[in-house]
Protein backbone atom coordinates (compact mmCIF):
# COMPACT_ATOMS: atom_id res chain seq x y z
CA UNK A 1 0.00 0.00 0.00
CA UNK A 2 3.07 2.47 1.04
CA UNK A 3 4.45 1.20 -2.30
CA UNK A 4 0.78 1.80 -4.20
CA UNK A 5 0.65 5.59 -2.16
CA UNK A 6 4.10 6.63 -3.47
CA UNK A 7 3.67 5.80 -7.61
CA UNK A 8 -0.13 7.59 -7.17
CA UNK A 9 1.58 10.91 -5.55
CA UNK A 10 4.41 10.33 -8.17
CA UNK A 11 2.27 9.91 -10.90
CA UNK A 12 0.71 13.32 -10.32
CA UNK A 13 3.20 14.99 -9.46
CA UNK A 14 4.66 13.89 -12.86
CA UNK A 15 1.63 14.52 -14.78
CA UNK A 16 1.83 18.00 -13.53
CA UNK A 17 5.34 18.20 -14.37
CA UNK A 18 4.99 16.89 -18.20
CA UNK A 19 1.61 18.10 -18.76
CA UNK A 20 0.93 14.26 -20.09
CA UNK A 21 0.12 10.94 -18.41
CA UNK A 22 3.72 9.67 -17.42
CA UNK A 23 5.04 6.84 -18.33
CA UNK A 24 5.46 3.09 -16.03
CA UNK A 25 9.59 3.70 -16.99
CA UNK A 26 9.37 7.54 -16.10
CA UNK A 27 7.89 6.68 -12.45
CA UNK A 28 10.21 4.04 -11.88
CA UNK A 29 13.19 6.30 -12.86
CA UNK A 30 11.52 9.13 -10.09
CA UNK A 31 11.38 6.20 -7.53
CA UNK A 32 14.07 4.06 -8.05
CA UNK A 33 11.83 1.00 -8.48
CA UNK A 34 11.91 -1.65 -11.38
CA UNK A 35 9.50 -0.71 -13.69
CA UNK A 36 8.13 -4.66 -13.48
CA UNK A 37 7.38 -3.38 -9.95
CA UNK A 38 6.09 -0.24 -10.54
CA UNK A 39 4.24 -2.20 -13.59
CA UNK A 40 1.97 -4.60 -10.85
CA UNK A 41 1.69 -2.21 -8.70
CA UNK A 42 -0.65 0.16 -10.88
CA UNK A 43 -2.00 -3.21 -12.20
CA UNK A 44 -3.24 -4.28 -8.37
CA UNK A 45 -4.17 -0.99 -7.97
CA UNK A 46 -6.92 -0.49 -10.07
CA UNK A 47 -9.50 3.12 -9.90
CA UNK A 48 -12.62 1.94 -8.30
CA UNK A 49 -15.25 2.28 -10.25
CA UNK A 50 -19.04 3.15 -8.46
CA UNK A 51 -22.14 1.01 -8.23
CA UNK A 52 -24.25 3.64 -9.39
CA UNK A 53 -22.31 4.86 -12.39
CA UNK A 54 -24.45 4.63 -16.29
CA UNK A 55 -22.89 1.53 -18.15
CA UNK A 56 -20.84 2.11 -20.84
CA UNK A 57 -21.69 -0.53 -23.21
CA UNK A 58 -25.68 0.02 -22.26
CA UNK A 59 -27.58 1.77 -24.89
CA UNK A 60 -30.19 2.61 -21.88
CA UNK A 61 -28.09 5.30 -19.69
CA UNK A 62 -30.58 4.36 -16.50
CA UNK A 63 -28.74 0.94 -16.14
CA UNK A 64 -26.10 0.51 -13.85
CA UNK A 65 -24.07 -2.48 -12.20
CA UNK A 66 -26.35 -3.07 -9.58
CA UNK A 67 -28.77 -4.25 -12.28
CA UNK A 68 -26.38 -5.94 -13.95
CA UNK A 69 -25.42 -8.29 -10.39
CA UNK A 70 -28.55 -8.13 -8.94
CA UNK A 71 -30.59 -10.64 -10.42
CA UNK A 72 -32.44 -13.70 -9.51
CA UNK A 73 -30.48 -16.26 -11.10
CA UNK A 74 -27.50 -15.44 -9.08
CA UNK A 75 -27.70 -17.10 -6.09
CA UNK A 76 -25.62 -16.12 -2.92
CA UNK A 77 -22.37 -17.98 -2.01
CA UNK A 78 -23.28 -19.24 0.82
CA UNK A 79 -26.98 -20.47 -0.23
CA UNK A 80 -25.82 -24.31 -0.54
CA UNK A 81 -24.26 -24.04 3.28
CA UNK A 82 -27.22 -22.53 4.23
CA UNK A 83 -29.74 -24.90 3.38
CA UNK A 84 -27.08 -27.53 4.70
CA UNK A 85 -27.52 -26.02 8.08
CA UNK A 86 -31.46 -25.69 7.79
CA UNK A 87 -31.99 -29.41 6.70
CA UNK A 88 -29.59 -30.12 9.99
CA UNK A 89 -32.18 -27.74 12.25
CA UNK A 90 -35.26 -29.11 11.20
CA UNK A 91 -34.12 -33.00 11.57
CA UNK A 92 -33.11 -31.40 15.25
CA UNK A 93 -36.49 -29.72 15.99
CA UNK A 94 -38.27 -32.67 14.34
CA UNK A 95 -36.61 -35.23 16.65
CA UNK A 96 -37.81 -33.45 19.85
CA UNK A 97 -40.70 -34.71 18.81
CA UNK A 98 -42.58 -38.33 19.05
CA UNK A 99 -41.53 -41.38 17.00
CA UNK A 100 -44.97 -41.21 15.27
CA UNK A 101 -45.40 -37.48 14.90
CA UNK A 102 -41.79 -37.03 13.04
CA UNK A 103 -42.10 -39.75 11.06
CA UNK A 104 -45.73 -38.61 9.78
CA UNK A 105 -44.04 -34.79 9.18
CA UNK A 106 -40.88 -36.26 7.40
CA UNK A 107 -43.37 -37.99 5.13
CA UNK A 108 -45.88 -35.14 4.78
CA UNK A 109 -43.39 -32.67 4.25
CA UNK A 110 -40.78 -35.22 2.48
CA UNK A 111 -37.57 -34.53 4.73
CA UNK A 112 -34.40 -36.59 5.14
CA UNK A 113 -35.16 -37.50 1.21
CA UNK A 114 -38.20 -38.84 2.00
CA UNK A 115 -40.75 -38.38 -0.99
CA UNK A 116 -44.02 -36.39 0.04
CA UNK A 117 -46.83 -38.33 0.61
CA UNK A 118 -50.41 -37.49 1.05
CA UNK A 119 -52.07 -38.09 4.26
CA UNK A 120 -53.61 -41.04 2.74
CA UNK A 121 -50.40 -42.67 1.87
CA UNK A 122 -48.58 -41.91 4.98
CA UNK A 123 -52.09 -43.85 6.74
CA UNK A 124 -51.74 -47.30 4.82
CA UNK A 125 -47.50 -46.86 5.68
CA UNK A 126 -48.07 -46.52 9.23
CA UNK A 127 -51.67 -48.43 9.80
CA UNK A 128 -53.78 -45.64 10.72
CA UNK A 129 -56.87 -43.75 9.63
CA UNK A 130 -56.15 -40.82 7.18
CA UNK A 131 -57.86 -39.07 9.89
CA UNK A 132 -55.88 -40.34 12.91
CA UNK A 133 -52.68 -38.91 10.61
CA UNK A 134 -54.00 -35.98 10.34
CA UNK A 135 -54.55 -34.94 13.91
CA UNK A 136 -51.12 -36.48 14.31
CA UNK A 137 -49.69 -33.86 11.86
CA UNK A 138 -51.58 -30.95 13.29
CA UNK A 139 -50.46 -31.60 16.65
CA UNK A 140 -47.05 -32.15 16.02
CA UNK A 141 -47.60 -28.91 14.11
CA UNK A 142 -48.74 -27.10 17.10
CA UNK A 143 -45.68 -28.72 19.27
CA UNK A 144 -43.19 -27.17 16.56
CA UNK A 145 -44.91 -23.80 16.93
CA UNK A 146 -43.79 -23.82 20.59
CA UNK A 147 -41.21 -20.50 20.99
CA UNK A 148 -38.38 -23.06 22.69
CA UNK A 149 -38.12 -25.56 19.56
CA UNK A 150 -39.04 -22.94 16.61
CA UNK A 151 -36.26 -19.95 17.85
CA UNK A 152 -33.67 -21.16 15.97
CA UNK A 153 -35.79 -22.27 12.69
CA UNK A 154 -37.23 -18.54 12.61
CA UNK A 155 -33.84 -16.88 12.20
CA UNK A 156 -33.77 -18.67 8.68
CA UNK A 157 -36.84 -16.80 7.45
CA UNK A 158 -34.68 -13.80 7.51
Amino acid sequence: IGTINRINKTYSDLEQKFEREPSSNEIAEALDLPESEVKDSIKTASRHVSMDAPLASSEDESRNMYDSLAGEENSLPDSPLMDESLKKEIERVVNTLTPREAEVLRCYFGLNGNPVMSLDEIAGRIELTRERVRQIREKAIRRLKNTSRSKILKSYLG
